[in-house]
């Protein structure tokens, strides 16, 4: 791959990061961003991201076709950006923009362990328990591991069809080339 195309692929990424980050904030305003199904409303943001970028990539850098190891390589770049600007994303947001966060995640998750009626004695130590495992650190260091082994998964399993499709589009832009038809352009 050119530099060109490796480029071209970061910027994806970062689009595709932008993409979660604006996600993430958008349930964060609505008051939803600890509910327990918000893990999959970024597995379904990310998802839509690597398909996306496939496509787009697929059209701009590797000139209308593909093969299963670029789906799977541009699905894990864009995994790997996503999880780099999300942590990005924590750190200056948490340190600067919304210092209570960590607060609000340490309550959000006390109050799902109070659904479990625990005792005043009990409780307490949770609560203690829960502010002591509750880190930037921490938070970092899952979100980027879930979002680049999640994306990697992903990128694995969305590679398939775009394979089979990339080979297919790449047959009929060969027909296409013996007609004239025009060929998609590169990137400069």
């Amino acid at each position: 791959m050119t530099a060109v195309q490796w480029r071209a692929l970061a910027l994806a990424g970062l689009v595709a990061g932008l993409v979660q980050v604006a996600a993430g904030v958008t349930m964060y305003l609505a008051g939803v961003y600890f509910a327990p199904w918000s893990a999959l409303v970024n597995l379904v943001v990310l998802a839509a991201c690597i398909v996306a970028g496939n496509v787009w990539s697929r059209t701009h850098v590797f000139e209308g076709r593909t093969t299963y190891l670029r789906a799977l390589l541009v699905g894990v770049v864009i995994a790997v950006s996503t999880g780099l600007v999300y942590i990005t994303y924590n750190v200056v947001s948490v340190s600067f923009v919304h210092p209570h966060f960590l607060e609000d995640m340490v309550q959000a998750r006390f109050a799902a362990r109070q659904a479990m009626a625990l005792d005043p004695s009990g409780a307490s130590q949770a609560l203690h328990s829960l502010r002591a495992e509750t880190t930037l650190g921490l938070i970092v260091a899952n979100n980027f591991r879930f979002l680049c082994v999640t994306g990697t998964v992903l990128s694995a399993l969305i590679a398939v069809p775009l394979a089979f499709i990339g080979k297919r589009s790449s047959g009929t832009a060969a027909a296409g080339a013996t007609t004239g038809a025009r060929k998609p352009q590169s990137l400069p």
